[in-house]
């Protein structure tokens, strides 16, 4: 029986010893794949937070609201902006906004939004996009640029006494006379538009919005190509605030800028301190595989120095004999690491995120906790990882093995087989 033989039959010897090498092996390849679970999981958590985060950016003329007829308010941006805007690195989106108020029962007004067919529909609240979904008729479509048609909320509609089924026949007439405490009157005919839509943001007066094309505002207030608002969204939580310090630069004084500069400091901070611990323990996990299986063989070998005096007392090869142990040691080392992957295949999803709380969460600071409570964990073994993680855990078998064999091929065979 040649020397590969002898290695595989050695693992049957003590079935028991066996066992529980192949566990002590397993668990680390587990901890290791668990951890890499758990980047993953964080990566793609991060992502999604740096995505999510509010990384926009709103200008709007110096110490004004930008209302085209707001009593002291109605100082506008120039058109400039838009292209100093486009031309800043780390900018992905520029959206322009006009905005005018009209009286409805006093005290209370509604906002009159002009905007591109295709940009959020935003809450003048706050500036906020706030999702309105379209509850009756349709949405804005491109070739709605310049016509006169409009999407209503369903609070403002309830005051015009547009019901839903009125949507596609119903106008709604704005009547740039009537004024406010703080609307004053311009002096421009009435104009009719078309109601194609009604929307629903979930807000009072988030409701109390009329969004018509841009070009169409322009038309009915007799507004230049000046801006009310102009929302700037950087590609990355980490640029909003290089982004902001090269709009003011390029701007000048004639712009407010409002920057979350908090949201996306935080989102990045928290997104690079989870990120480091997880590749710290993955680095470790990588130390604990080299080392466990270094010495798992080297500790092989050892308390088998005696059966290695025999094999030379009888004239054996010591080719013959390192591959023997060498064999063994790689047998059992794919045991371990099979045994590992096994774990890990199915139950590795639960307690990777059971380890995740244990192991990562206490070293993240009270605030963070809460944006990782809920890691998507993916179990899926990549070939570009089990790859290079095998054959490190076989080079270190075969260098344990190597070692202790070499220190054993050295005694004598009276010296090797009185070792006990």
């Amino acid at each position: 029986m040649g020397a590969l033989g002898f290695g595989l039959r050695n693992l049957f010897r003590n079935k028991i010893r066996t066992a529980l090498v192949v566990v002590v092996i397993a668990i680390p390849f587990f901890l290791l794949l668990a951890l890499q679970a758990i980047g993953g999981a964080v990566e793609q958590q991060s992502a999604k937070l740096m995505h999510d985060v509010n990384t926009l950016l709103q200008l709007r003329a110096r110490g004004s609201m930008g209302h085209v007829n707001m009593i002291d308010q109605d100082r506008l941006l120039p058109a400039s902006v838009i292209a100093a805007a486009r031309n800043t690195p780390h900018v992905i989106e520029v959206e322009p906004y006009l905005l005018a108020m009209a009286p409805i029962t006093f005290p209370n007004f509604v906002m009159h939004v002009g905007l591109a067919p295709s940009a959020a529909k935003r809450l003048e609240s706050h500036g906020e996009a706030g999702s309105p979904r379209i509850v009756a008729g349709r949405d804005f479509r491109p070739a709605d640029a310049g016509k006169d048609v409009a999407i209503i909320g369903q609070g403002y509609a309830e005051w015009a006494g547009i019901k839903p089924a009125d949507v596609g026949s119903a106008k709604l007439t704005v009547d740039l006379s009537r004024t406010h405490p703080v609307i004053y009157a311009i002096e421009r005919p009435p104009r009719e538009l078309a109601i194609i839509g009604i929307y629903a943001s979930g807000y009072v007066f988030g409701d109390l919005q009329l969004f018509m094309p841009i070009d169409t505002f322009r038309s009915i207030y007799g507004t230049d190509d000046s801006l009310s608002w102009v929302f700037v969204r950087a590609d990355s939580a980490t640029h909003v605030a290089q982004v902001a310090e090269n709009l003011r630069a390029s701007v000048g004084d004639v712009a407010d800028i409002i920057v979350p500069e908090s949201a996306a400091e935080f989102t990045a901070t928290a997104a690079a301190t989870v990120g480091g611990l997880s590749t710290t323990g993955t680095l470790l996990a990588i130390a604990l595989v080299v080392v466990v299986i270094f010495f798992i063989t080297l500790m092989q070998v050892r308390e088998r120095r005696r059966e290695i005096g025999t094999f030379k007392a009888i004239g054996a090869a010591e080719s013959r004999i390192a591959g023997q142990f060498t064999s063994e040691a790689i047998a059992t080392t794919l045991l371990g690491a099979l045994f590992g992957l096994a774990i890990f295949r199915l139950g590795g999803e639960a307690i990777a995120g059971r380890l995740f709380a244990l192991g990562v969460g206490p070293f993240l600071p009270s605030h963070y906790r809460p944006l990782f409570d809920s890691l998507a964990m993916d179990t899926t073994l990549s070939f570009g990882l089990l790859v290079p993680l095998l054959l490190g855990a076989l080079v270190a078998s075969v260098v344990g093995v190597a070692y202790s064999v070499w220190q054993a091929l050295r005694l004598s065979p009276v010296e090797a087989m009185k070792h006990e």
